[in-house]
């Protein structure tokens, strides 16, 4: 089966938080990871097309890494939420862009994807 997906999706578990419509879902953990989005493992209440705000936690430095995204509900699970990224600022992008290149099994796909995608490129 050929995976059509604009961005690759690494499997990595971090510490996340969404905040929405005054609530808060501190994550159980996160999978399928990429440049446009995620995947929140935990309960959350909200319909799909909700706007929310999600910050990655990134442990290992001092202070943590704190990657703050903004997003949309796209898929709503019992497992957790599927979020779509729709507003990322180049701070955030660097440490995505690390994070998914740390954690990639084809590192030479993923920087194709990045150096193919108009949206992504720096100016």
């Amino acid at each position: 089966m050929e995976d059509n997906r604009e961005f690759s999706r690494v499997d990595i578990t971090v510490q996340a938080t969404v905040r929405a419509k005054g609530k808060e879902m501190v994550s159980t953990g996160t999978h399928d990871v990429s440049m446009k989005g995620l995947f929140v493992k935990g309960k959350a209440d909200w319909p799909i097309s909700t706007e929310c705000e999600v910050h990655l936690i990134l442990e290992g430095q001092n202070p943590p890494v704190d990657i703050e995204v903004k997003g949309r509900i796209q898929r709503v699970t019992e497992e957790g939420v599927g979020i779509l990224f729709t507003e990322v600022c180049l701070e955030a992008y660097e440490h995505l862009h690390n994070l998914v290149m740390l954690n990639t099994d084809n590192p030479e796909k993923a920087e194709q994807e990045f150096s193919d995608h108009l949206g992504l490129k720096k100016k």
